[in-house]
């Protein structure tokens, strides 16, 4: 085969041990002609006793470029944030394993659609959705100035991942406060996604949770809280 139409790494792959009728190429290279960026602020709030939350407010400023059609960007946005969100807070992974014995063959993706996991319906839309396009983006590497905008959104949905797992810091932290304890202890810990009502609900780590949770394992004293912090849901099938 002619050595034009082979692919080189070229993060690998140094110019001068290319072969001579290769392609130029700088050794630096330009992936993408451009990017698609936003940033998102949500509001949240969470029932400590069931894990339940509803988004109260979401505000998103996403860069499309100069927008060709600003209603359709808007919608375009609005859509792939609330997938994001649903990826991130909603629509769990359940495999073939020791806890679900029952689905076959061994390894399996049971959730492998909408019909065996819950996917954001309307009670699960911000009350407040706002979104901003920014203007004066010009994008002088695509038609019209434009950009894609269908699927970059989805990632800013896990703002919202992100407001709930502050709600629970805040849940634990005056947890400890109530105890007498050092608060601070509370401002890092790990919260897998996605933050489903079972997850939020026991990572809240009030008494109930941990005695609970420390009780199934047989554990007890100290344990307790290192229990919590290393649950994992079995899902709810």
């Amino acid at each position: 085969m002619d050595n034009s139409r082979c692919g080189f790494d070229w993060d690998k792959t140094k110019p001068e041990d290319c072969p001579d009728n290769a392609p130029q190429n700088s050794w630096k290279g330009h992936p993408f002609n451009y990017f698609t960026q936003g940033v998102a602020c949500a509001e949240v709030e969470v029932d400590v006793l069931t894990g339940d939350h509803r988004t109260v407010a979401v505000d998103l400023l996403v860069d499309v470029g100069s927008s060709v059609n600003p209603a359709i960007d808007v919608g375009q946005v609005e859509g792939a944030f609330i997938q994001g969100m649903g990826w991130s807070t909603l629509e769990e992974l359940v495999y073939s394993d020791e806890d679900h014995t029952w689905v076959r063959p061994k390894g399996k993706l049971f959730t492998a659609g909408p019909g065996t996991y819950k996917i954001p319906a309307f009670n699960d839309v911000p009350e407040s959705f706002n979104v901003t396009l920014l203007e004066d983006a010009e994008n002088p590497f695509a038609v019209h100035s434009s950009k894609a905008v269908g699927e970059p959104p989805f990632f800013l949905g896990t703002s919202v991942f992100y407001a709930l797992k502050d709600a629970v810091r805040a849940a634990r932290m005056c947890r400890k406060k109530e105890h007498g304890s050092d608060a601070d202890e509370e401002k890092y810990f790990e919260m897998r996604m996605p933050a489903t009502s079972e997850r939020v609900r026991m990572f809240c780590a009030d008494d109930i949770a941990i005695d609970s949770i420390a009780i199934g394992r047989g554990g007890s004293g100290d344990s307790k809280e290192e229990a919590v912090n290393s649950f994992e849901p079995k899902g709810s099938h």
